[in-house]
C-alpha cells in the first residue's frame, strides 16, 4: 500500500540546472525563478564581488568529507527547490532557497491560497536529503521534523514563514490575520520529503521500503509527498555537478 504520493527525478539538462544554481548561489533566486517560467531577463549579465566569488569557490571545491557532505547537501536543497518551483501554481508561493544548507530549521514551505474566497487552503512543508544512508535519514530526521509540524512545536516557524508568503500572494493585513487563525486552527498542512537514492535502477519495491512509517503522519496520502533522485554515485554525481555550477559562476563577471 502505498504511504506518499511522488516523483522520481532525472537530470535531462545539468548544464541548464547548473545555471540555475549559479544564479541562486549569487543572491538572484528571482532571476532563476524567472529562468524557470520560460522567462529570460534582459539586463547585464551577474556581477560578483571577488571575495563572494572566491568564497564560492572554496565552498564548491571542498577538501573535507564533512565540507563534501555540506556542499552537496546544499546544491540539493537548490534541485529540489527548482522542482518545487517547477510544479507551483499561481496560487502557490514558495519560500526562496537558503544559500547555506540547513541542519536544523525549515528547508521550504509552499502555501497555497483560494483566489476566490482569498483564504490559505494549504502550508506544505518540505524536507531535503542528499544522502547514501536514506533510509536512516527519512525515517529518523525527516519524519521526526514532519511530526515536530503535525504536534504544533514549530508552529511558530511555520506561522512566519507562511504568513510572510501569503504577502506575496497580495494578502491584505486582515487577510494574513485570517491565514493565520486557518494555519493555527484547523492545520491543514501537506508534506514533501525529496531524497537521493542509488542506484539509478531503483525499484518500486525499494520506494515502497524507503517510504515505510510515512502513513505515522496523519492525514490523506495525497498529503505526503516522497519524491527520490536515483543516481549510481551519490557523490561522483555532485562533485561532476559542482564543477559544471562553479564554471558559470567562474565566467560571471567581477565588480570592480
Amino acid at each position: 500500500m502505498p504511504q506518499c504520493l511522488g516523483s522520481v527525478w532525472t537530470v535531462a539538462d545539468p548544464d541548464a540546472l547548473a545555471e540555475v544554481c549559479a544564479q541562486i548561489l549569487i543572491g538572484r533566486a528571482l532571476h532563476a525563478a524567472m529562468i524557470l517560467d520560460g522567462v529570460h531577463p534582459a539586463g547585464t549579465p551577474p556581477i560578483v564581488s571577488a571575495a563572494l566569488k572566491e568564497k564560492l569557490r572554496l565552498e564548491l571545491h571542498p577538501q573535507t568529507d564533512p565540507k563534501i557532505w555540506h556542499r552537496d547537501g546544499l546544491l540539493f536543497e537548490i534541485i529540489s527547490w527548482v522542482a518545487a518551483r517547477l510544479t507551483a501554481t499561481v496560487d502557490d508561493a514558495i519560500s526562496d532557497p537558503h544559500l547555506k544548507a540547513t541542519n536544523q530549521g525549515t528547508d521550504c514551505i509552499k502555501v497555497t491560497i483560494d483566489p476566490e474566497t482569498r483564504t490559505l487552503t494549504r502550508a506544505t512543508v518540505y524536507e531535503y536529503k542528499c544522502t547514501t544512508n536514506w533510509r536512516q535519514l527519512f525515517s529518523q530526521d525527516v519524519l521526526a521534523a514532519f511530526r515536530e509540524y503535525v504536534s504544533g512545536e514549530r508552529d511558530n516557524q511555520l506561522a512566519q514563514a507562511a504568513i510572510t508568503l501569503s504577502i506575496g500572494l497580495g494578502f491584505t493585513p486582515q487577510e494574513r490575520n485570517a491565514a493565520y487563525d486557518e494555519l493555527i486552527r484547523t492545520r491543514p498542512l501537506a508534506f514533501q520529503a525529496s531524497l537521493t537514492v542509488a542506484p539509478r535502477g531503483f525499484t518500486a519495491e525499494q520506494r515502497l521500503a524507503l517510504s515505510s512509517g510515512y502513513d505515522a503522519i496523519a492525514g490523506d496520502v495525497a498529503t505526503r509527498g516522497g519524491n527520490i533522485m536515483p543516481l549510481d554515485g551519490v557523490r561522483a554525481w555532485f562533485a561532476d555537478f559542482s564543477a559544471r555550477v562553479w564554471a558559470r559562476i567562474e565566467a560571471f563577471d567581477v565588480r570592480r
